[in-house]
């Protein structure tokens, strides 16, 4: 495998993983990621109060530490790793950087009320029932996170798996129904004459569809490939 070959694979796994699971320093990364996805997941992390000895720093840090891969591990799960994988944007703000300054003041929030979730959708701030950012505080686990999505995005994204359940249906009947109708001429000539893997009694290579015999003789005693 040549250089050019493995960077475009390992360019299209960083990819894969970064169309679920962001970081954003300042308002316009956060909007150009939110811009690419219909709903997001902001979550604000990283404050430590220097003010606390070194035991409780370390162990607020540990804390934001397994927060950061509690969030991971929600991207990385189904639905979001693959069906959701283009609607749905985990992104994290690190909060103890001078640059999340602006965007923690756009949302109310001061350092020392973090660790913060809010949802949005389709670029903006989702609000609860009094107008306020609906919003999930301290370090939560998986199953709250879960179910703050669920309560604001559950028929959302119920209804966008289900269309895309239909879809994939949909494909696999037309798949279904293709090689149904390969398997119906049963006769290796139609159209364009199959490839013989093992050469053909003229001499000649046949080339166009394959016949429908993977593992047994097709019409001249030799055996034919679907490719």
């Amino acid at each position: 495998m040549n250089m050019k070959l493995k960077f475009l694979i390992l360019l299209g796994l960083f990819s894969g993983l970064q169309a679920r699971y962001y970081g954003a320093k300042n308002d316009s990364q956060l909007m150009e990621i939110l811009h690419k996805h219909q709903f997001g997941v902001v979550c604000f992390a990283g404050y430590i109060d220097q003010e606390l000895d070194k035991d409780d720093q370390k162990k607020v840090k540990k804390d934001i530490h397994l927060f950061h891969d509690m969030i991971k591990a929600t991207a990385d799960s189904q639905p979001y790793k693959k069906d959701l994988k283009q609607e749905v944007a985990f992104i994290m703000v690190d909060t103890s950087k001078d640059s999340s300054a602006s965007l923690m003041s756009t949302y109310k929030i001061s350092s020392e009320q973090t660790p913060r979730v809010l949802l949005y959708k389709n670029g903006k701030a989702v609000t609860d029932m009094s107008d306020a950012y609906a919003q999930r505080s301290g370090f939560i686990v998986q199953s709250d996170l879960l179910d703050f999505m669920n309560d604001y995005f559950g028929k959302d994204f119920d209804e966008i798996l289900a269309q895309k359940a239909d879809e994939q249906a949909k494909d696999r009947e037309m798949e279904m129904a293709r090689y149904q109708a390969f398997a119906a001429a049963r006769y290796p000539y139609g159209g364009y004459a199959p490839y013989n893997v093992w050469g053909s009694p003229s001499g000649q290579i046949y080339t166009g569809y394959a016949s429908f015999y993977p593992y047994g003789y097709g019409y001249n005693g030799y055996a034919y490939l679907i490719p």
